[in-house]
């Protein structure tokens, strides 16, 4: 087995979409048809999820950006755009920390710079113990419907089903290890703040996870950023408005790969 699955469609400049968490490459199925008339798309699976093994050394952003780097030189990409939904921002940003020669520009969907906040470590804390208690299918009950905006449920339900499922399919361990590494992970708003080439930034008004300021305080940050904060948009803009999503990244995509 690979260490990262991979899935790769259409040809021209290289863009790869890093999922979040407790997600698999197949997140972006609505999104990747249209990106690929133009962009060679790479969407992969984290190590732990989909088909990437969990790595046997303990879980870090900075294990895990490293793993993507290795697998970004295995299939050639010299430099690539790097889009990360949420958990998958985190990882951008390793990237782009670690290995700026790799990076062409960068995406931040529904995710942030920041380090956890106390109370952030805290709530991870129990995310843990409650798994351990109760099983993570019990939690990814509650987790993946949290997501959406409340006035999205109802014509998002077989995207939540989706969620649900890809949330259900993680082993615990995985799950348990990324929340860790998470709660763990670095302040790299500088990092963010830095980035030479053209940036975007989606953020949702509806968001529970990334509030509508901390969206601002990234989008005001930079100069050469593309900055959204969708209305009526919680945390999986890419579900609850796919067409809007579409033109968004594309739009961005012209000025980051010319």
């Amino acid at each position: 087995m690979p260490a990262i699955n991979f899935k790769v469609q259409g040809k021209g400049t290289a863009i790869v979409l890093i999922q979040g968490f407790c997600e698999r490459l197949e997140m972006w199925n609505n999104i990747v048809p249209e990106l690929a008339k133009e962009y060679l798309v790479y969407s992969i699976d984290l190590p732990g999820f989909g088909g990437s093994p969990l790595p046997k050394e303990q879980v870090s952003i900075e294990l895990i950006a490293k793993s993507v780097a290795d697998w970004a030189k295995e299939q050639g990409i010299d430099r690539a755009v790097y889009i990360g939904h949420s958990l998958g921002g985190y990882i951008a940003l390793a990237l782009a920390e670690l290995y700026p020669d790799l990076i062409n520009g960068i995406g931040l969907a529904h995710s942030n710079a920041y380090a956890d906040p106390e109370e952030g470590k805290i709530n991870r804390d129990k995310v843990v113990k409650f798994i351990e208690r109760h099983g993570h299918e019990k939690w990814i009950e509650t987790f993946a419907p949290s997501l959406f905006a409340k006035e999205n449920v109802d014509h998002c339900q077989a995207a939540i089903k989706m969620v649900t499922e890809m949330g259900v399919n993680t082993q615990a361990e995985t799950i348990i290890a990324y929340t860790l590494a998470m709660k763990d992970r670095k302040d790299r708003f500088e990092v963010w703040e830095n980035i030479e080439g053209h940036c975007l930034f989606i953020g949702g008004t509806e968001d529970s996870r990334i509030s509508p300021e901390i969206s601002e305080e990234h989008i005001y940050a930079r100069e050469k950023v593309d900055g959204h904060i969708l209305p009526g948009i919680g945390h999986m803009g890419m579900f609850e408005d796919q067409p809007n999503y579409i033109e968004i990244v594309s739009t961005y995509l012209h000025k980051a790969s010319h």
